[in-house]
């Protein structure tokens, strides 16, 4: 049995079904790194702000779908939602989350990544933290977590109530940071290399024949600008909003420009706490 399949195999048996106020019963692999994508996503409505919406027959495509959160709440939404996901394991659960809410006529998965070109390219993913799967190791995402310990802590409020308790009484704050260390430490630990597929928005848009996008959801770590410019310039008018995270602090401005360039009048941006940011842009 070769790596891939052996951990292929420890994937399907990881996988759990948690309940959540949010959305009910939905299928994770990770309890907690679940827990908080619900809440950013559907209490906190991350991708619905500075004047973003999903209006009922909306085309909506979640680049970076992950286990399928965002898909979900577009859906509830009433949008046809096109989901793209490009790690096998993670795209698996994708799917089981579909079926479980019976989103399938309404949803369409496709187990591909986004970027500037057609190509296979090799993954990292983090079987521990799979929101930080890239196709460059995430090394420096993690110390930079490791360093504001303080508001990764604050984020186990809701992603790790039981952890977030433990190390919150520790007696001291060296005590507190030490152990959010070794915290970060066990989810950062032995990311996978795994081949998967890629293929450009444009290539994607004429594929599925998409005439109007309502919302071009993204948050693919550090592939920004290779998804952005892999949609050509008549695509661009079929887009009425986006709503990403930006993954690199020098690239906010640049891509806000980058978007008003493209027709979108209103471009507003925020902070968020792991010192990523977000855009939304409406037209």
């Amino acid at each position: 049995m070769n790596r891939s399949q052996s951990f292929e195999e420890k994937e399907k048996e990881a996988i759990r079904k948690i309940a959540h106020p949010a959305i009910g019963e939905i299928y994770c692999i990770n309890e907690g790194e679940a827990r908080a994508t619900l809440h950013e996503i559907f209490v906190d409505k991350l991708y619905l702000q500075g004047g973003v919406s999903i209006l009922p027959g909306d085309i909506v495509l979640d680049v970076g779908a992950n286990i399928g959160v965002f898909t979900l709440f577009a859906a509830k939404q009433g949008a046809q939602v096109y989901a793209y996901e490009p790690v096998p394991p993670t795209f698996e659960v994708l799917q089981h989350n579909i079926r479980l809410h019976r989103l399938d006529s309404v949803t369409h998965t496709r187990n591909i990544g986004i970027s500037d070109r057609v190509e296979e390219k090799l993954m990292f993913h983090y079987p521990a933290c799979s929101v930080c799967d890239s196709w460059t190791a995430q090394d420096d995402l993690f110390e930079l977590m490791t360093e504001n310990w303080e508001n990764t802590l604050s984020l186990l409020k809701v992603a790790d109530p039981d952890q977030y308790k433990a190390i919150s009484s520790l007696s001291s704050k060296t005590l507190q940071q030490s152990a959010v260390r070794e915290f970060m430490q066990r989810l950062s630990a032995s990311p996978v290399q795994i081949k998967c597929e890629f293929d450009t928005l444009s290539g994607v848009i004429a594929r599925e024949n998409m005439q109007s996008i309502g919302l071009l959801k993204l948050d693919a770590e550090l592939a920004d600008w290779e998804i952005l410019n892999g949609l050509k310039a008549e695509d661009w008018r079929r887009i009425r909003q986006v709503a990403m995270e930006v993954h690199v602090e020098s690239d906010v401005v640049p891509i806000s420009n980058f978007l008003s360039e493209r027709g979108f009048g209103q471009v507003t941006g925020k902070k968020l706490k792991l010192g990523t940011n977000c855009l939304w842009a409406r037209k």
